[in-house]
């Protein structure tokens, strides 16, 4: 199993070699952390996004041009495309990524929905993951060219999490038939898909969200400092100063990079669970960081239109997508930069997304 620590230490080398579940990966969260009184990872045996390098320290400035009002955007300035140039100038903004989460922390309503008895709060992840095989390493040729093969393949994960969270929640994975090949350095045909693992496929129901009993460190029902809880996200500071030193004592283990500190920001993020208020200081929070900068002004995570903002190396780049104009979280998302690891993946390759939905429903296993 990769664990956390390792793919920080050698920063994402060889990743996702497999579908890992992060039932051993947050207990060593638990345990890098202890020494600086971290709080508890919670459990949820799905892919973790890999962490990349701030290259720049400095905000660079994001071109966006808008929509021209009839679905098209405008031509650019300076591109021959062979069309007439455009009468009217297009709408065109100059944002940094601070300023896109400054707005998108601003758009934020200050309540989110909250939960009436018997419902549930619905959080969906359609991902896409990377799987492969790593083939011929050894320990006696660490200067070796990596050798291997990697797909990207979809799934679906559903979790729903009622009013009072000491009862029954619901999580269901579910492998979709999506996989796209990504390359390596064997022909496709001779390079089979590996199969799932057998906790990425599956219905599990668990009070406090205790689908995998057994497992070590024990999940203890409503634990204040697991941030399954939603109780974990109350004592948080909100000015977001506060909150960024805050995140940097939580990874003082892994050296309080702006890298590491955008990654938890963003593993936060995607639990679905952080509230409203909360959620407008950690993009305040996540903009002060060195690095931050804006990669796509139009990133598109399942038809939802929003601004990737990023840190990033040469090996890759991590994003976070945001919707400035309602603050909403849409997903996130990784690039091969431009050195990837695997050489035998393409500049530029998307290799991994997720595209996140939370929503309150009315039951147990409603969607809407």
């Amino acid at each position: 199993m990769r664990e956390l620590d390792d793919a920080l230490d050698r920063l994402h080398h060889d990743v996702r070699t497999a579908d890992v579940p992060l039932d051993a990966v947050r207990a060593r969260v638990l345990a890098a952390a202890a020494a600086s009184s971290a709080p508890k990872r919670a459990r949820h045996a799905r892919w973790l996004a890999p962490v990349a390098v701030a290259a720049a320290a400095a905000l660079i400035t994001g071109v966006v041009v808008l929509d021209d009002g009839a679905g098209q955007q405008p031509a650019v300035a300076g591109t021959s495309s062979g069309a007439p140039a455009a009468t009217t100038p297009p709408a065109v903004e100059l944002l940094s990524a601070r300023e896109y989460l400054t707005r998108a922390a601003d758009a934020i309503t200050a309540v989110d929905q909250p939960l009436a008895a018997g419902q549930y709060r619905y959080i969906a992840a359609h991902e896409w993951n990377r799987r492969g095989m790593m083939i011929g390493t050894s320990v006696d040729e660490p200067a070796a060219a990596p050798s291997g093969y990697a797909y990207l393949v979809e799934s679906r994960t559903e979790t729903w999490i009622p009013q009072d969270v000491t009862r029954e929640w619901l999580n269901r994975r579910t492998p979709l038939a999506g996989a796209k090949w990504l390359g390596g350095t064997v022909p496709q045909s001779e390079a089979p898909l590996p199969e799932p693992d057998v906790t990425a496929k599956g219905e599990r129901r668990g009070a406090c969200g205790d689908f995998f009993p057994g497992s070590l460190p024990e999940k203890v029902c409503g634990d204040p400092a697991d941030w399954d809880n939603p109780d974990f996200y109350a004592p948080l500071p909100r000015d977001p100063r506060a909150l960024l030193q805050w995140l940097r004592d939580l990874t003082a283990q892994r050296g309080s990079t702006p890298t590491v500190v955008f990654h938890f920001g963003v593993q936060l993020l995607h639990t679905g669970l952080v509230p409203a208020d909360l959620r407008a200081s950690l993009y305040r929070a996540l903009a002060l960081l060195d690095g931050v900068t804006v990669a796509d002004g139009r990133a598109n995570l399942d038809g939802r239109v929003g601004v990737a903002v990023t840190i990033e190396d040469v090996h890759e780049r991590r994003e976070l997508i945001v919707d400035p104009a309602t603050g909403d979280f849409i997903g996130e998302r990784t690039v091969a930069g431009p050195q990837p690891h695997e050489p035998y993946i393409e500049p530029g390759t998307v290799t991994g997304y997720s595209a996140i939905t939370t929503k309150v429903v009315d039951g147990l296993g409603e969607t809407g």
